[in-house]
């Protein structure tokens, strides 16, 4: 499912990574700065904002070098995170009816 980008991404900055990287403090510092960028350009132009989809994918990308340099798989875990967010959803709809 995200193999093919997984695998972009690692081409270009897993071998970086693996060398200059020694804590997740770096990927949670990057994907922090890349979620307040986007944040700060919805807050300053609405969801029609400039580029605002790739500030969104940056945080994707991020991501995925963050998974690369964990060695873990993304397909496998967005399929796990897929399944919480279809529970997550079904618990809201079910709230929601109740009011």
């Amino acid at each position: 499912m995200l193999k093919e980008a997984q695998e972009a991404v690692k081409k270009i900055s897993y071998e970086a990574h693996k060398r200059e990287v020694f804590t997740s403090s770096f990927f949670i510092t990057l994907l922090t700065e890349q979620v307040g960028q986007v944040a700060e350009k919805y807050m300053d132009e609405g969801r029609f904002g400039k580029d605002i989809e790739v500030d969104i994918a940056d945080i994707i990308v991020v991501s995925l070098a963050y998974l690369n340099w964990l060695e873990k798989d993304a397909t496998e875990a967005f399929k796990k995170s897929l399944k919480k967010h279809e529970k997550a959803i079904k618990r809201f709809a079910e709230q929601k009816e109740k009011q």
